[in-house]
């Protein structure tokens, strides 16, 4: 989350945000319609989950998830490959200043706050 915060532009943070948890109650309605499928599929077959775990073939059930994280986890080092950071806005040439000080003075235009930490690199 905190990597969606940080790459998306200012004005769709928000927006990034409802997506990101948007897709994780996808994430498990996909896991309900999975468990769904299997059920179904494997009925006549000796159904994979059962009532009761000594007659039920819970590790191929959890086989097809091993098998389908790694799909996700080739999709993602895919992603990884081919994606590009945003760039860092700097204040200054040499130095970076925390922008989350500032004061406003009394006409309500943002004003430097005395003595604000600089870092340098």
């Amino acid at each position: 989350m905190e990597f969606l915060y940080d790459q998306a532009p200012e004005s769709l943070r928000s927006t990034a945000a409802a997506l990101y948890w948007l897709t994780n109650s996808m994430g498990s309605y996909l896991g309900t319609l999975l468990v769904t499928i299997v059920h179904s599929r494997t009925r006549r077959s000796g159904q994979w989950l059962q009532d009761n775990l000594n007659r039920g073939k819970l590790d191929n059930y959890y086989w097809l998830v091993v098998a389908l994280q790694v799909l996700n986890l080739v999709y993602y080092f895919l992603c990884v490959r081919y994606y590009t950071f945003k760039t860092l806005e700097t204040v200054g040439d040499d130095k970076e200043v925390e922008l989350d000080h500032v004061n406003v003075d009394g006409n309500g235009a943002p004003a430097a706050k005395k003595g604000a930490k600089e870092s340098f690199r």
